[in-house]
């Protein structure tokens, strides 16, 4: 049982945005062990408010989890977004599930009507391309856009054994303290402590937040904007936060192919459901912007199977795990 859906304030798109390493929102995720303490000191506001808001979020179920990822690069893949759209939203349900069953496929968000947008990693451009003509022939697919690669962060190094173990713990337990994932590990806490800085220092990690939408009363804007190369992502924010002051950033993103333009995605808290056709027309006069499209966020869907099976691979040629760690995972 969650508690009834909230009003977003300013304070929560401040915590959003300091959770995110670059201050927008990313494919890289979030750094969730940065406490409510940091966060405060940066927002100079009272501890206490922040940490009340960050359990607000779980108890209201905005924040349903935690998803770790590996950086797709460590492990000789590339990711891709995917924006589909399918015949009616009641063929939602089992299209989700069937994604699930797809090699490859890692993340799906759902939008209000017809389009949900899917994340995928593969060896290479065919195999991405492949994977995108299998989800093209589900049943109540009408229309398959893309595929968008990724813009993500390299990692800094390699992988070692012990950072493979510390890898499959948090993932198993991503909300654990680092006391509690060190003892399962077998390492003392100050080592899990440095251990985790590196991996997410490194972007060798990536902790990705399920959120889902319905938890939030007024409707969550996905803005996705067409802009000519060169537009600043913060003077569009800067503009639209004049008159919707709940904005969070996103990356410039490049456009889908056989398109000269950029893409920038812009996160919008609307005071109500109409003020819809209001935001529609204020970013189509802003400067550089050349398409618009916006989509109401309904919730994330997770699927790990595919990184499950990649850190199984890596732990298997590092010589699989230590004895303790088995021990760990069986008690």
């Amino acid at each position: 049982m969650t508690a009834p859906p909230i009003n977003p304030s300013k304070l929560d798109i401040d915590i959003l945005r300091e959770l995110y390493r670059e201050g927008a929102v990313n494919i890289a995720g979030v750094d969730p062990r940065l406490n409510a303490t940091r966060i405060a000191h940066r927002l100079h506001v009272g501890r206490r408010r922040v940490a009340a808001r960050l359990r607000v979020w779980k108890e209201v179920g905005f924040l349903r989890r935690y998803d770790v990822w590996l950086n797709p690069a460590l492990v000789g893949v590339q990711g891709a977004w995917l924006n589909v759209r399918v015949e009616h939203p009641r063929v939602k349900p089992d299209l989700f599930r069937r994604l699930g069953l797809i090699d490859g496929v890692v993340s799906a968000l759902d939008f209000v009507g017809e389009w949900i947008s899917v994340g995928l990693v593969g060896p290479d451009e065919p195999s991405i391309l492949r994977k995108m003509g299998v989800i093209r022939g589900l049943a109540g697919v009408l229309e398959v856009e893309g595929p968008g690669a990724w813009s993500a962060p390299s990692p800094k190094r390699p992988l070692t054994t012990l950072d493979l173990r510390i890898v499959r713990a948090l993932r198993e337990r991503p909300d654990a303290s680092l006391s509690d994932t060190a003892r399962r590990v077998g390492i003392s806490t100050r080592t899990m402590t440095r251990r985790y800085s590196k991996l997410v220092g490194d972007w060798a990690v990536w902790f990705v937040p399920v959120f889902d939408f319905t938890a939030l009363v007024p409707p969550i804007i996905s803005l996705n904007l067409g802009v000519a190369p060169g537009t600043s992502r913060e003077s569009i924010a800067r503009a639209l936060r004049k008159r919707f002051p709940l904005v969070l950033e996103s990356r410039l993103l490049p456009g889908l192919p056989d398109s000269p333009s950029t893409v920038t995605l812009v996160f919008v808290t609307l005071p109500s459901a109409a003020s819809f056709e209001e935001l529609h027309r204020l970013a189509e006069t802003l400067d550089g912007v050349e398409s618009v499209e916006q989509l109401t966020m309904v919730r994330m869907h997770a699927f790990p199977e595919a990184f499950d099976r990649e850190l199984t691979a890596l732990v298997d040629a590092a010589g699989g795990l230590k004895p303790r760690l088995r021990r760990a995972k069986l008690a």
